[in-house]
């Protein structure tokens, strides 16, 4: 009996100490290091703040970049030494594109012996790891990264504004803080999705309005045809979105039939008043040179390319060595550069990827990247930071009440069971 007694003493001395490995484990899990989080949220708004800052030639890393590398490598490090669970598919899909992305063009350098292989490769890794870090932080403190992400974001869609208002050497197309217009056009419809992810279904109020005021103002400021009309776009959506409240929906409709009414009576004096204000009639002339301006010719943006090099889209070309095809330039736009440098492979797995990230969201996110995919009709812009900011903004929703649930509630008719306690804690990245 005594033996019987020490044994069964041990076996739950053994147990408890299990127990209580267990749960410091799973505390080490979820509350990896307050303060290193709270180090990397001041990171993350310092980069906000300098994001719209260019002080080096376009294609190099600016000083926003180079602060965020601060934190983006030690938050990786961190989240895979602590990380516990399965990977999602987001997770995987959007490393397998990056590191195809880097294969082909380590491969084309490799034979050709261009340097201009290496860095969309770089640009790849580094935005990849830029949207992990960001889910990783919304993770942590969902709440605090959702405010301070808003007020940062306010912070600098003023800022530019304020600027473009005040310089008035911008000359005839503005490009702010930026080296080009179409940088200029391009952040300010990337603040406009950003800002409608951010408010998380809450409505507008006036200072949200004040601020899509001051975006439409830029664009017409920069004056990028592609920006201007991609804005006009995401100006529509906003009636389809939660945010939009029955006031401004009605307010909108109100603002359309108006306008169909102005052009359907031809109120000639009134049609001369409105395109007599500089911006309009500057945006005006603008839109009206669409099919004539030799930018607008799909052989300029390259899309030849995809006809004239067909196998290509098998193996991928690469992002790199441009001379190969008899132009000084990528491909200008976004999903075809996609498809003719990664092939059909690439293509798919960037397509993948997106669907991963809005699989389980609610469709008004989905909706949000159409003015994005619209605008990389004629640009490029999927390398570009900011993209991939906004599909971390969109993955997040799953770490609010509201998102956990619905998402708990669309995959509850799926074959697999599924308990709503996954969605309380997402997995490490």
């Amino acid at each position: 009996m005594m033996i019987f007694s020490d044994d069964a003493a041990r076996r739950r001395h053994t147990n408890n100490l299990s127990l209580s490995q267990g749960i410091v484990d799973k505390h080490r899990q979820i509350n990896v290091t307050p303060l290193s989080t709270f180090i990397f949220i001041l990171i993350w708004i310092g980069y906000l703040l300098l994001s719209p800052f260019y002080i080096f030639h376009s294609g190099i890393p600016q000083p926003a970049d180079m602060l965020l590398v601060l934190g983006v490598i030690p938050a990786i490090i961190l989240a895979v030494l602590n990380y516990k669970g399965k990977i999602l598919s987001a997770y995987i899909i959007g490393g397998l594109f990056v590191a195809l992305t880097s294969i082909v063009n380590l491969i084309y350098y490799l034979y050709i012996g261009d340097k201009s292989f290496i860095a969309p490769s770089l640009f790849y890794i580094f935005n990849f790891a830029v949207f992990c870090f960001i889910v990783f932080l919304f993770k942590h403190a969902p709440l605090l990264m959702n405010r301070v992400t808003y007020l940062s974001v306010s912070v600098i869609v003023l800022l530019q504004f304020f600027y473009v208002l005040m310089d008035a050497g911008g000359g005839y197309r503005h490009s702010g803080t930026f080296n080009n217009p179409n940088q200029l056009a391009h952040w300010s419809l990337l603040m406009g999705v950003s800002l409608i992810v951010l408010k998380r279904g809450t409505n507008l109020n006036i200072f949200d309005l004040l601020l899509f005021t001051a975006l439409a103002y830029i664009q017409t400021e920069a004056l990028s045809k592609a920006g201007m009309i991609s804005y006009g776009v995401l100006i529509v959506l906003m009636a389809f979105q939660p945010v939009t409240n029955k006031k401004l929906k009605a307010t909108f409709l109100l603002g359309i039939f108006s306008f169909i009414i102005l052009e359907a009576t031809a109120l000639q004096e009134v049609q001369s008043w409105v395109v007599g204000i500089d911006n309009i009639s500057a945006a005006v002339h603008r839109l009206e040179g669409i099919g004539t301006d030799g930018d607008d010719n799909p052989m300029v943006r390259g899309y030849s390319r995809l006809i004239e090099y067909p196998q290509y889209l098998i193996t991928g070309a690469g992002e790199g060595a441009h001379w190969r095809f008899d132009a000084r330039q990528e491909l200008h736009s976004g999903l075809a550069a996609i498809l003719f440098s990664y092939g059909i492979l690439g293509f798919c797995l960037f397509i993948g990827f997106l669907y991963f990230v809005f699989m389980r969201l609610p469709i008004y996110y989905a909706m949000l990247i159409t003015p994005l995919i619209l605008y990389g009709l004629m640009h490029q812009n999927f390398r570009n930071t900011g993209f991939w900011i906004f599909l971390a903004l969109c993955f997040s929703y799953h770490f609010f009440e509201k998102g956990k649930k619905e998402s708990a509630e669309s995959l509850a008719g799926s074959d697999k069971a599924i308990d709503i306690s996954q969605f309380k804690r997402i997995p490490e990245i």
